[in-house]
């Protein structure tokens, strides 16, 4: 599922501190599935980019793509994030996760991101 950028991050972080002197909070959605149209986004896709181009259907993007529905379907309603989202902004939560199992994925990458930090420590 993808995650937020780290410069995305790091410019909410950023927005977070600079507003909180003006009551304004800085909350970051990391929803994994819901139950949306996305999958149709195509249908407003302005004409004067023409046609999306096919996917190779060996590609993993054409895998991500054919999995897309199924994944939707068995995701969280949007009623469910909204309150969610509503519940972590009274408490001034930055990070909103809405999915349990994106544990897993999230200690992969901060792992990841802690052996970088090894590393530079280390001078490599």
């Amino acid at each position: 599922m993808p995650q937020p950028s780290s410069r995305s991050l790091r410019c909410r972080k950023g927005c977070r501190c600079s507003f909180k002197p003006h009551g304004i909070g800085v909350s970051v959605l990391c929803p994994s599935y819901v139950r949306t149209g996305i999958g149709e986004s195509g249908r407003n896709r302005p004409e004067r980019y023409g046609r999306a181009q096919p996917l190779d259907p060996a590609s993993p993007a054409a895998q991500i793509v054919a999995e897309m529905p199924g994944a939707l379907e068995a995701g969280l309603d949007p009623a469910e994030i909204a309150a969610r989202v509503l519940a972590a902004i009274r408490h001034d939560e930055l990070y909103i996760f809405t999915h349990p199992n994106m544990r897993e994925e999230v200690d992969e990458r901060f792992a990841a991101i802690q052996r970088a930090m090894d590393r530079v420590a280390a001078g490599q």
